[in-house]
């Protein structure tokens, strides 16, 4: 049975993310980025951090770190391949979106080498903004609640 917990893990997320990202994408270069992450304080509020778990394994996470009182971030969202195209993924990204409500706009970043990701966030309604080429990451965008044009 596959349980989802808020604000509570007691994996090594880090890990999780850096297998996923190096074993599908062959992507080795993220070690500075994971580290900037402080992922246990996604675990406390006003950020969400949701896991999906089964048989005491780590199997997804999706999580909302606020930016200002208007934006948040969507900060992490991964699921173990073998776990993928089941509902696990939707429901960890729904548990965020839901939580996100209170705020005007979720903005993502994502590789462009995580093509299932980008479609799935098209599928969502999320609008490309630009190319970052610096980081080499797509940032996204999408309005949750409609934002005042008097409001500055």
């Amino acid at each position: 049975m596959i349980e989802y917990k808020i604000n509570s893990c007691k994996y090594n997320i880090k890990d999780f993310i850096r297998e996923i990202a190096l074993n599908e994408f062959n992507i080795d270069y993220w070690d500075e980025w994971l580290e900037e992450q402080n992922y246990n304080k996604l675990s406390i509020k006003p950020n969400i951090l949701v896991i999906a778990e089964k048989d005491n394994k780590l199997i997804g996470i999706c999580s909302i770190k606020e930016l200002s009182k208007d934006e948040c971030l969507l900060n992490s969202f991964y699921v173990e391949k073998s776990y993928r195209n089941n509902g696990i993924g939707s429901k960890l990204f729904n548990m965020c979106e839901d939580y996100a409500s209170k705020y005007k706009k979720i903005v993502l970043c994502v590789d462009p080498n995580f093509k299932g990701a980008i479609k799935y966030y098209e599928k969502r309604n999320y609008i490309f903004d630009y190319y970052d080429d610096d980081r080499k990451e797509l940032h996204y965008h999408k309005n949750i609640k409609e934002v005042d044009p008097n409001e500055k």
